[in-house]
Formats: C-alpha cells, structure tokens, sequence
C-alpha cells in the first residue's frame, strides 16, 4: 500500500518545488515519468490474477506460429497477440522485459501529452494516480497499452489531423478492438459548445439511459459469446456523479477560453454518458476509461490558464472566477481526488487474495 501513497507524496512535493511553466517543466515531467516507470517495470510480474494470465499467454505466444489462430483471434486483439510474441521471441521469454517494454511505451506516450497540453502538470500526474489509471495500468495492460495510442491520438484532434488520429486509432483498435469505442471522438469534438450542442448531450443521455437494455445487449455481444443477460443495479454509481462534476465545471467556472479545453469537454461528457451503464458490469467502466483518462489535461485546463488555441467562445463562464480563486478551487479538488483515491483505492478490502494489488512487491522481493 505505501508504494501508491509515495507516489502521491511525490507528485505533490516535486510539483511543489519544480517548475510547472515553460519548457523547463519537462524536468518535473521526466522525473515523474521515471519513478512511474521504476514502479511499473520492476513490479513483481503475477502482482494480481490478470499479470498471472498475462504471463502464461507471453510464454504460451512461444509455441505458436506468427499467423496461427492462437495469434491472430479471428482479428480480435491481433497487434496485441503479435506484439507480445515479438517480444517473447527477442527477449528469450522473459516477462519482465516484456512488461517493461509495455510500460515505456505507454508512459513515454502519457509523458508527451502532459508536456504538450497540459498548464499543470503537477495535477496531470495527481488525476492519473488518484483516479486509479496508475494502478489499472500495473495490472490490465492489454487496456492500458491500447489506452496510450488512444491519448496519442488527441494530437490528431488537438492539431486538426485526420491522418495521425486514424493512425493511432488504428493501432490501439489492432491492440484491444473495444478501443474503437473512442472512434467518433475526431468528429464530435468538432463541434462548437453552445446550448444547441448542451441539449445534444443532454438528450444523448436520456436515449442512452432509456434504451440502456439494448445498448448493453449490444456491446456484450462483442465481449461474450454466450447469451448472458446482465442485470442492472440501479444505482448510477459515485463515480457518474464525479464525472458529472468534473465535466460540468469546465462549463460553470471557466467557459471555454481555448480549443483544446472545449474540444475536451466533448470527450468527457461522452465519457459521463458511457459510466451510465457500469451498473450492469464493470465492462462499461472499462469502456468509460477511455474516455475518462483525458480528465488528467481536461481537469487541469479548467482550474490554470492556459495558452493553446485561444478563442473567443459562445460560451462563458457562468461563475467566473478570478485566477487566484481558482488556484484555490483547484487545491480543494486536489484534496477532494485524494480522498477520493485513499477511499477507492487504498483503503478497501480485496476480496480475492490473488487480486490484491495493495500488496505490492517489486520484483527482487520473491525469490
């Protein structure tokens, strides 16, 4: 458990003494990046259930030929499948190397994306921990690999580049097919917030809400075979609410004084929409995710300035605060995801002892 509470106390002290403007806050960038990395490279490699399936797929990907049905799935998941024979055949099987590879690539990704979007890096990093991305992506790595491409593919909607969009869509879809789900995003966030475009989401969501029964029959034809029938909960969940919130304040506080913060309001009130269904399985949240993993350049724009594709927008600042208000606004959110993170993540009980990813080790902690 202390190794995720570190990694807060270290966000929080470095961001605190380390520029976070300009191009020297690639240095906050880069040694927060590393101590990320150092964590998830030398974790120990079965720390829950899935790395332990994970690990006997790597071995297994040894046996079997480059184009056989064991690799290719029938086009589900193929990039993953061949990526990970790859590596078990140059690496000699060795799934640390393996989860390392995996690990650089994704965070390298992540890195870039802090650096070139975000006005506060320092709560980038705070959102990736607390809302639980950091410790998903020590465990569920297939998600979390194809997760990165899809944040590489922001640029593409950032910089208006239909070309590198579908090419990192292309990628995270090769690696885990139900990527693909972010697929509209290039053409939603096009749109110009207005109140034609807050009704559009508010109507979205009661027809998603309505027909929940039907989506939901839909989407899991593609995860299961079977005819399953899952039942819902009814209950809409805390962490709706949260990203109702969080979405909400874009709008309420600070308007839309850039380009890339509203064309991220769009990606998270899809995301807002999509958690609607994780009363049914935690598939939906999953799903969700990867919409969700942009609050950590959304959550930062709505509380610190920033100077990325200025506009002036239709829509303004219902409760304008001034820029010292916000700095403080934003320490109380911080406070809030750390509550939120302690109370989730760290402060639970694991039902299932081979789960139990509060028991990190590294990896020279087994024999």
């Amino acid at each position: 458990m202390s190794i995720y509470l570190q990694i807060i106390a270290a966000t929080l002290i470095l961001g605190a003494i380390m520029p976070q403007k300009g191009r020297e806050r690639i240095y906050y960038i880069a040694v927060m990046t590393a101590i990320m990395l150092f964590i998830c490279v030398f974790r120990y490699n079965h720390l829950t259930g899935d790395l332990m399936k994970y690990h006997a797929m790597f071995l297994d990907s040894d046996s079997y030929g480059w184009f056989s049905e064991e690799i290719i799935q029938e086009g589900r998941n193929s990039g993953f499948q061949l990526f990970t024979k790859l590596i078990c055949e140059l690496s000699n099987a060795d799934f640390q190397v393996y989860l390392a590879v995996l690990s650089i690539i994704s965070y390298l990704i992540l890195a870039y994306i802090i650096y070139r979007y975000s006005p506060a890096p320092w709560m980038s990093f705070l959102v990736w921990s607390c809302m639980g991305m950091f410790i998903f992506s020590l465990t569920s790595i297939k998600q979390a690999f194809a997760m990165a491409f899809v944040m590489l593919a922001f640029i593409g909607i950032a910089e208006n580049r239909l070309s590198i969009y579908l090419f990192s869509m292309l990628i995270a879809g090769f690696i885990h097919a139900p990527a693909l789900i972010f697929l509209p995003a290039y053409w939603l966030t096009k749109m110009r917030v207005n109140r034609n475009t807050i009704f559009f989401y508010l109507l979205l969501g009661f027809l998603m809400y309505t027909f929940k029964d039907q989506f939901v029959a839909l989407v899991s034809s593609f995860y299961y075979e079977d005819d399953e029938v899952m039942i819902y909960s009814g209950d809409l969940g805390g962490r709706f609410i949260m990203l109702l919130g969080f979405t909400l304040f874009g709008v309420l506080l600070k308007g839309f004084p850039n380009r890339d913060h509203e064309k991220l309001f769009h990606i998270m009130a899809i995301a807002t929409i999509l958690q609607m269904l994780s009363g049914y399985d935690n598939v939906f949240t999953r799903l969700t995710d990867y919409y969700f993993q942009f609050s950590v350049l959304y959550i930062p724009m709505v509380f610190f300035p920033s100077d990325s594709n200025p506009q002036r927008s239709p829509i303004q600042a219902v409760f304008p605060f001034n820029e010292r208000s916000l700095k403080a606004l934003a320490i109380l959110i911080a406070l809030f995801m750390m509550w939120f993170y302690y109370t989730y993540s760290i402060n639970i009980t694991i039902a299932y002892e081979v789960d139990n990813y509060l028991n990190f080790r590294f990896m020279w902690d087994v024999p």
